[in-house]
C-alpha cells in the first residue's frame, strides 16, 4: 500500500466509508474513535496525513490539533478537517496554515480526492531536532 492516512472520527460508520475509498486509491489506513487514541496512533505510526473530525465527544478537533501540534513528530503532519460545522477559529486556522485544509461533511468524493492528493503532495517536513539534554550543573527547566 502507499501513503499513510489516519482518520480521526467518532463516526464508526464515517471512518469506513472514508477507508474505503482511500484503500480503493492505493492509501494505507489507520483509525481512531476519539482523540486520545488518535494522537497515540499518530505517534506512533506517523502518519503522512490526518483527516480530522471537529466534533467529537471529549476532547474536540482543535483540542486534538493542538495536542498533535505540540509534539514535534506530529506537528508536521498535515491535517484536514472534515466536520459540518463551520467556525471561525476553523477558518482562520485554515488561511494561516498551509498545511490545514477544511472540508464541509458531507463531502463529495471528488472533493476529498482532491483535497488528500494535494495535502499529500506537500513536501514532508521533518520535525525540528529535539534540544540536547543539559549537562550537568546547567540550569535546567526541570531543577
Amino acid at each position: 500500500m502507499g501513503k499513510l492516512v489516519l482518520i480521526i472520527d467518532d463516526s464508526e460508520e464515517m471512518i469506513i466509508l472514508m477507508r474505503k475509498f482511500l484503500e480503493a486509491r492505493g492509501l494505507s489506513v489507520e483509525s481512531a474513535l476519539d482523540g486520545a487514541s488518535g494522537v497515540r496512533k499518530a505517534l506512533e505510526s506517523a502518519p503522512d496525513l490526518i483527516l480530522l473530525d471537529f466534533n467529537m465527544p471529549g476532547e474536540n478537533g482543535v483540542e486534538i490539533y493542538s495536542r498533535l501540534r505540540g509534539v514535534p513528530a506530529t506537528a508536521v503532519i498535515p491535517v484536514v478537517f472534515v466536520s459540518a460545522t463551520v467556525t471561525g477559529l476553523l477558518q482562520r486556522m485554515v488561511v494561516e496554515n498551509p498545511r490545514v485544509r477544511f472540508l464541509k461533511k458531507p463531502c463529495k468524493r471528488e472533493e476529498l480526492a482532491v483535497c488528500v492528493e494535494e495535502m499529500l503532495a506537500l513536501p514532508r517536513l521533518q520535525p525540528p531536532p529535539s534540544p540536547p539534554p543539559p549537562k550537568k550543573g546547567e540550569f535546567s527547566e526541570y531543577e
